[in-house]
C-alpha cells in the first residue's frame, strides 16, 4: 500500500471536513409520540417525521454529555475521559442519549471526532443498539474505532409500529470504499 493510498481518505476528510448538519453543534432534537410509542432521531436540522405536529419533540445537547477529565495534551486541551447518559421516556421505550469520540486527546492521531450515540430499549429488549448519528467513511479507520462503518453509524432512526409490530428504521449515510456517497435503509423488526 503506498503512501498516497494511506493518506488519501485523511486528505479527503481534511479537505471537506464533517458533514454534520445540525442547527446547532451542541444539539438536536428527537420526536416522541407516547401514545404509540413512535420515535423519530436524526442529526440533521431540517428532518422531521411525517405529521409533525403529533408528536413532542424534544432537545438532547449530546455535547454537554461528554465528560473530560484532569489531564491535559500537550496543548493544554483536556483529554476526554467518557461521557454521562441522558435518558428519555417515549410511551413504552427508553431512548439513552451519550457522547462518543474516537480518541481521548483532540489533537491525537485520531483527530477530535465528537458525535451523539442513540439506544433504544423497550424494557429488557433492546430495539436499536448503541449507535453514532454522525456519517462515516467506509475507507477511514477512525470511524471504526467506534463500531464498523457504516452498521454502527446513522443519520437518522425511526421507530414505530405497523400490522407486522414494532419497526426500526435506520438511515445511513456513509461514503464507501470507492468515496461515492451512499444512502441505505436497513429495517428491523
Amino acid at each position: 500500500m503506498n503512501l498516497m493510498t494511506r493518506t488519501l481518505p485523511f486528505i479527503l476528510l481534511m479537505l471537506f471536513g464533517n458533514t454534520r448538519a445540525h442547527a446547532q453543534d451542541d444539539g438536536f432534537y428527537f420526536y416522541c409520540k407516547p401514545a404509540s410509542s413512535e420515535i423519530f432521531v436524526s442529526i440533521k436540522a431540517d428532518d422531521k417525521p411525517e405529521s409533525a405536529a403529533q408528536y413532542v419533540k424534544k432537545r438532547v445537547d449530546w455535547q454537554k454529555l461528554l465528560q473530560v477529565g484532569p489531564q491535559k495534551n500537550g496543548w493544554g486541551d483536556p483529554l476526554r475521559s467518557g461521557s454521562r447518559i441522558s435518558k428519555h421516556r417515549c410511551g413504552a421505550l427508553t431512548l439513552t442519549f451519550a457522547s462518543g469520540f474516537v480518541n481521548a486527546n483532540p489533537q491525537g492521531e485520531l483527530g477530535a471526532l465528537d458525535f451523539p450515540l442513540v439506544e433504544i430499549r423497550q424494557g429488557r429488549k433492546l430495539q436499536l443498539p448503541q449507535t453514532a448519528l454522525e456519517p462515516c467513511a467506509v475507507s477511514v479507520t477512525r470511524y471504526g474505532v467506534f463500531g464498523e462503518c457504516p452498521g454502527r453509524w446513522a443519520e437518522s432512526v425511526d421507530v414505530a409500529s405497523d400490522e407486522q409490530g414494532r419497526r426500526v428504521r435506520v438511515k445511513r449515510v456513509f461514503s464507501d470504499e470507492a468515496y461515492e456517497d451512499v444512502e441505505r435503509i436497513d429495517v428491523y423488526r
